[in-house]
């Protein structure tokens, strides 16, 4: 009877594994579910997404500065919601610390940038001149090369003159500060009446200045003029022609948020 009763515990025994076995595959199922559940991806919303999104890019288009074009910005969301009718696009317009919308600025520069190029081309001159609104404002850029200097002089051919005439024209009765900076290529001077690049960028500015200030009667407490040499290029100076285009004096016309800088 003590055989039969220790032969039946250690059948017993010998079969324990088993529950191990059982337990561990159970775990390894739940895992492999909850993997699945993370993994898994909502056709309906992935299909809404990429209409969304197709819906966005195909209405896009690249506006100019004038119309004030903000991409992206005026969808608020690439997934469509049921029972929602999407309505125009807007932006949300963060306020300053004046009260002023954000974007007030930039159309402020833009409607400059217009009235400028306007005159200029009523006088003929748009073909000698760059215009863009960048953040801080309106750069108006003469290059140096064309109409205004000639080799390292810093005075004002006839066409330049009449280019900074009509911009101080348009510029005297607004309240923007304006920033005339000279630029130079990295050539270095040899000889004549400026010892460096930076002494004939600084002068150049201050020739435009002066005639925005005493010719067209443009307040003084509005400008400054900053020389700049060779330590700006836009385009490298690897060809004389990208030198031309570094050569240069920009009328900068700051935005209502740059301006008042004192």
């Amino acid at each position: 009877m003590g055989k039969r009763a220790q032969g039946e515990a250690e059948a017993e025994n010998a079969e324990r594994w088993l529950l191990t076995y059982a337990d561990m595959i159970t775990l390894l199922l739940a895992l492999f579910v909850v993997l699945f559940a993370m993994s898994s991806i909502s056709q309906k919303k992935f299909d809404e997404f990429k209409t969304g999104l197709l819906q966005t890019f195909s209405q896009m288009q690249l506006q100019s500065a004038l119309k004030g074009g903000s991409g992206l910005l005026e969808h608020r969301s690439l997934i469509t919601h049921p029972g929602v009718t999407p309505g125009p696009p807007q932006i949300s317009i963060p306020e300053t610390g004046s009260g002023t919308p954000a974007s007030t600025s930039a159309q402020q520069s833009s409607q400059i940038a217009a009235k400028i190029m306007a005159a200029l081309n009523q006088a003929n001159l748009a073909s000698d001149v760059q215009v863009a609104v960048e953040k801080r404002g309106v750069v108006v850029r003469l290059l140096s090369d064309k109409v205004f200097f000639n080799t390292d002089s810093a005075s004002l051919g006839p066409v330049g003159s009449e280019v900074v005439n009509v911009i101080g024209k348009v510029v005297k009765p607004l309240p923007n500060d304006i920033d005339v900076e000279g630029y130079t290529d990295s050539a270095p001077i040899y000889g004549g009446p400026f010892s460096s690049n930076f002494e004939l960028s600084a002068v150049r500015a201050v020739t435009v200045l002066e005639q925005l200030m005493r010719t067209d009667g443009v307040s003084a407490a509005r400008l400054s003029a900053t020389g700049f040499g060779a330590t700006h290029p836009i385009v490298p100076n690897s060809t004389p022609a990208n030198m031309a285009l570094n050569r240069r004096v920009d009328v900068v016309i700051l935005n209502s948020q740059t301006t008042n800088r004192l």
